[in-house]
């Protein structure tokens, strides 16, 4: 299973062909995010005062329906603990939630953007981190 951060899901609901490429990449993955992800992409689109927010909303539960939903839960949080407690450098919370939810729930790999997830040395997750992209 491969686990997308926010960027490579903000990217993919903006309709950018970099990161539509690369899920049609992973056809036959099972694809995952996490709730904390699911979460900060609502906020966005629940703030965005422009028209089209109605239409935001339903492609981001077609989103949710295409895509394993990892919980925050125990485990997860003590994997995140773990993780970022080795990690070479500081990230938000919920960058360790995502992970340690993506490693206790069977990710092999956590796909991000290029100011992506910091390096620690206490994850059997794979992290892959793509350029940046646009969405034109």
């Amino acid at each position: 299973m491969k686990g997308l951060d926010t960027p490579v899901l903000l990217a993919l609901l903006e309709g950018a062909p970099k990161p539509r490429a690369l899920v049609r990449a992973l056809a036959g993955e099972e694809l995952a995010s996490t709730e904390v992800n699911l979460f900060e992409i609502e906020l966005l689109g629940r703030r965005e005062k422009s028209p089209g927010r109605e239409r935001r909303m339903q492609a981001l539960e077609r989103l949710r329906r295409k895509l394993t939903i990892l919980p925050i839960d125990e485990e997860s949080t003590r994997r995140a603990a773990a993780i970022a407690a080795t990690a070479r450098r500081a990230a938000p919370e919920g960058t360790w939630l995502c992970l340690g939810a993506a490693e206790a729930h069977g990710c092999s790999e956590w796909i991000t953007n290029s100011a992506g997830v910091p390096p620690a040395s206490s994850t059997r997750l794979k992290v892959t981190t793509i350029e940046r992209w646009n969405a034109k």
